[in-house]
């Protein structure tokens, strides 16, 4: 009886040892930042994709035409996203927005440009990341040698986006050649829909400004130099929305987070502070009022 007693304390050492060890090597395994199962997750992740690369590598033939891609350097795709950087300079021919006719006028109406134009996104959805309803008409501003340049904003998401993500650009001549092509669009799935509305937001537009106090803050000004600047109590410091704030950690992922977006000092050129509404931590800071609040 003895022995059996020994025999089964052992046993029960090596058992706990054994589960001890398992736990220990999938915490080392567990990547930085990403949660246990049984812990609400921090942030939404994008992978890169085989399959959207091709898919917009597909898009860029069809758009251009066969001959055409082949004597021509393949565009320059965002890492992640497989969405389009810019159209090469070696480009032979550019692609053309159909021509489209509402009424016997000579003179093309701005209606029948934005026809052209969502004509034009459609049929390169895969290449610019999203479909045509997703995005939204900013502004169509002039741009060099008399063309023009329409901006759209992508609108996927229940906060807008930021960190410089979900723009699309399309320059555009007069005989409705297309000499410019770029998109920071995020495709988006289901999964990712559901992975993003998973993410619990513990931080008030309060707490996170108040986070803010007596902390410093590093970001790069309007000319390029990094600098570091602590938020006193004299500040104006105010939480303007919540946005998604996509985070690039290496050239295979993006993490989505959802972040405050805090505005610290003046109204003309303030401090955007994106601190992060699950953590708390600070994602990044830049100068200025690029997107209005609630866009």
């Amino acid at each position: 009886m003895a022995y059996e007693r020994i025999l089964r304390g052992l046993l029960l050492v090596a058992v706990v040892a054994t589960a001890f060890m398992l736990g220990a090597c999938a915490a080392m395994t567990r990547p930085a930042g990403v949660p246990r199962a049984s812990e609400p997750p921090k942030f939404a992740v994008l992978a890169a994709s085989n399959e959207r690369r091709n898919a917009a590598i597909a898009s860029w033939k069809t758009i251009v035409g066969e001959p055409n891609a082949a004597a021509t350097a393949t565009p320059e795709l965002e890492p992640v996203t497989a969405t389009v950087k810019s159209l090469p300079s070696n480009l032979q021919t550019q692609p053309r927005m159909p021509l489209v006719r509402i009424n016997d006028k000579s003179t093309k109406t701005d209606e029948e440009t934005r026809e052209s134009l969502r004509r034009f996104i459609t049929s390169a959805a895969p290449l610019v990341g999203v479909g045509l309803q997703e995005l939204s008409l900013v502004e169509v501003v002039d741009a060099a040698g008399g063309a023009k340049t329409a901006r759209y904003r992508q609108n996927s998401f229940p906060y807008p986006l930021r960190n410089g993500f979900g723009e699309v650009e399309v320059t555009f001549t007069s005989d409705l050649r297309v000499v410019g092509l770029s998109s920071t669009a995020i495709p988006v799935d289901d999964r990712l829909r559901r992975a993003l509305a998973a993410v619990t937001q513990t931080l008030s537009a309060d707490k996170a400004a108040a986070a803010l106090a007596s902390r410093a803050v590093t970001f790069t000004d309007r000319s390029g130099n990094q600098q570091t600047r602590t938020v006193t109590q004299s500040d104006a410091v105010a939480a303007r929305t919540l946005v998604v704030f996509p985070v690039r950690r290496d050239t295979a992922t993006l993490e989505l987070h959802v972040a405050w977006e805090v505005s610290v000092g003046g109204p003309e050129a303030p401090l955007l502070v994106y601190v992060d509404a699950a953590t708390g931590d600070v994602l990044a800071a830049t100068v200025g009022m690029a997107v209005p609040a609630g866009v």
